[in-house]
Parts: structure tokens; sequence; C-alpha cells
């Protein structure tokens, strides 16, 4: 008698714990620097918790959005083992609450792990997180001046008025990997600058053009994919 073929279903959690071991076998692969921590989809509660403490504890963390909890459970959230890092990918692949404490590598697993599940854009203040994040292949596509009406609460007015820049994210983790360079920089006098009330509107909505025009080349090539 032919054995019955037994249907496996693939839950949020093990296809994280999947997507995280091909992200360290790839950077491990390519001599790219990261944590080996593992990565778990965690609750928008549990996150929200984690992210809060984080972000207290970085002299940075006011750069970091920390959304309500309402908001995370439409959103994927993830987490590093330690509970100390963490990033969380909106339905639309935008890449919000990227924090990291304690060091070790850990942006350099986030980030690739956050291609690889789906984030495809994300937009940074420009006081040097453009350049962290340019070293994974990630380009700049527009900036708008620092606006202190909407500046967060906890601004550190020592750290400046940094622009705030839009960015497009590889197509895929085989992308990250390849345009890896821990060197490079982003020019920002070289990116288009979206001045004005709608500054920041217009500045998300051409990225987002850019991106779907990225995308479709992506595909006619071949290139979309984790």
């Amino acid at each position: 008698m032919a054995q019955k073929k037994r249907n496996y279903k693939v839950t949020p959690q093990l296809r994280t714990r999947l997507i995280s071991m091909r992200v360290d076998r790839e950077l491990r692969n390519h001599d790219i620097p990261h944590t080996t921590q593992s990565i778990s989809q965690v609750s928008a509660t549990t996150f929200h918790k984690a992210i809060s403490v984080g972000k207290s504890a970085n002299k940075k963390g006011w750069m970091v959005d920390v959304h309500s909890v309402s908001e995370y459970r439409s959103m994927r959230c993830y987490l590093t083992a330690d509970g100390k890092s963490g990033i969380a990918i909106k339905r639309n692949g935008d890449v919000v609450s990227l924090f990291s404490a304690g060091g070790g590598g850990k942006l350099g697993k986030l980030l690739p792990f956050a291609v690889a599940a789906g984030g495809r854009k994300l937009d940074c203040y420009g006081g040097g997180l453009q350049n962290m994040y340019a070293a994974y292949g990630a380009r700049a596509t527009g900036r708008t001046p620092f606006n202190e009406e909407y500046a967060p609460d906890d601004w550190n007015r020592e750290d400046g008025k940094p622009d705030v820049v839009a960015m497009i994210l590889p197509n895929s983790l085989d992308e990250v990997v390849k345009a890896y360079d821990k060197s490079r920089t982003i020019d920002l006098s070289k990116v288009r600058v979206f001045n004005g009330e709608d500054g920041y509107s217009d500045m998300i909505a051409d990225r987002d053009r850019k991106l779907e025009q990225t995308r479709g080349t992506a595909s006619r090539l071949g290139l979309v994919g984790g």
C-alpha cells in the first residue's frame, strides 16, 4: 500500500526560522559580518515592549519611530533571540522600527533578513543611517529637510537637523549579498530634495513610483524573490 503523503503547514514561525537560517548561510558564505542569533516573529505587544526599552537605551534612539501596539498588529514584527534588536515590516513592504542594542553585528543580519522576508523600502534620518543601509545595497531616491514641527518629542538637538531620506532596498537576498560593501556611502548633496509643505509625501510617492519601476525590471530579469 502506498504511503499517504503528508501535508505540512508552514506556520509564520517556521517560515521565519527558515528565512533566518538561509540568511545566516548566505552571509556566512559571503563573509559578511553578522550576529549568529536567530530571529523570531513575535507579537505586537512583545515587540512594542522590546523596542521601547531599546530606544531609551540608545543615545540615537530618537531617530527610531515607535508605533502603537495596534499599529504593530497590522505588521510582521521580528526580534533577535536576546530581544534587544528587531524590525517590523508593513504589508506594503515598508521596513520600520529597526532598532539594535548591544552591537554584535545585528544590523548585518536584520536588514538582509528584512529583504528576504519581503521588505522593499524604508525612510530614515540622514545622520549616517543612510550609509549603514547603503552598505547592503539600499539606494536613496530623495530627501526632505528636517522639520522641527514634526520632530520627535525626544529629539536630541545636539544631533542637529538631519534630512529625512527615502530609500529603496534590493529586490532579493541574493542582491543584498552581491551588493554588500561596508565602505559604500551616499552623498546626500547629490540626492534630490523635496521641499515645501508636502515635501515628505511627495518624496515618498516618488520613491514608491521608482520602486515599482525597479521591481518591474527585476521581475522581467527574474531577480525578484527572497
